[in-house]
């Protein structure tokens, strides 16, 4: 994977349910370089994704250890961008990558 291709900083963090303050909050898991990518429309429609969501593709260098830690239901945050980890897909033939399919929910 070519180091210039990855042109930001990727914050992954899981929900942690705090007993004490009933409510919901988020913990740091890792933070590593990736290379960004909002989905076109045309992408989306043939996704048959819905429109009001805004999907994007997160891609970081292939650890084999974050294959077990990353998981669905995480969150990434790039710059002021909050998006929510709908899929991990491991480079499981050349071990180059990971992909974080994500989701900007429209609120």
């Amino acid at each position: 994977m070519e180091a210039g291709r990855l042109n930001s900083r990727v914050f992954i963090e899981r929900r942690v349910m705090d007993p004490d303050a009933e409510s919901i909050t988020w913990e740091p898991v890792v933070d590593r370089k990736a290379y960004v990518r909002m989905l076109s429309g045309k992408e989306v429609i043939a996704a048959d994704a819905p429109l009001s969501a805004v999907k994007a593709s997160v891609r970081i260098r292939y650890r084999r250890a974050l294959c077990t830690i990353l998981r669905p239901g995480m969150r990434a945050k790039v710059d002021d961008m909050v998006m929510r980890i709908e899929t991990v897909q491991p480079d499981l033939v050349n071990r180059e990558h990971i992909d974080l399919v994500c989701v900007i929910d429209e609120r």
